[in-house]
């Protein structure tokens, strides 16, 4: 499945990548993770849980920094798998920060592969959850970018 779209912050291009590079903010936006650990500056190791439709999972993931050029794009690839529903998951994600003012202009593509169990609960069903998801990421980063400070 791949999800692309625009999203207008009222913060600048350093404030929003600073949020999503540090990692207790960044799990703070993303619904669902918990235990996030920093491996080294560009990996990081944690867990998510997720319901897709009638079936919950809890994925184990690392994701690493492919490609970064602060605070203009981030490249980042992820894996998870989920012992229980013998699911796995892989992700490629870009972000790109385009400066307008105060104002930033964050645009993202993902593409999210999901195999196994949840994998076989429906397109629409995996597609509906995944805009949940980025939904609420993105509630919650604009909540902490545009805080005041």
């Amino acid at each position: 499945m791949k999800y692309q779209g625009k999203v207008s912050l009222q913060a600048t291009a350093e404030t929003v990548w600073d949020v999503v590079l540090d990692i207790e903010q960044f799990a703070d936006c993303m619904p669902g993770v918990q235990d996030l650990v920093k491996i080294d500056d560009r990996t990081f190791e944690g867990g998510m849980s997720a319901k897709v439709g009638p079936v919950s999972g809890a994925f184990r993931f690392t994701s690493q920094i492919v490609d970064a050029e602060a605070p203009v794009s981030l490249t980042a690839h992820v894996e998870g798998e989920d012992s229980l529903t013998k699911s796995t998951m892989t992700s490629d994600i870009t972000m790109t920060l385009s400066p307008d003012g105060n104002a930033t202009e964050l645009t993202y593509a993902a593409e999210v592969i999901i195999k196994g169990r949840l994998g076989i609960v429906g397109d629409m069903i995996l597609r509906a959850t995944g805009v949940q998801v980025i939904d609420e990421f993105f509630n919650r980063l604009r909540k902490k970018v545009e805080a005041p400070a």
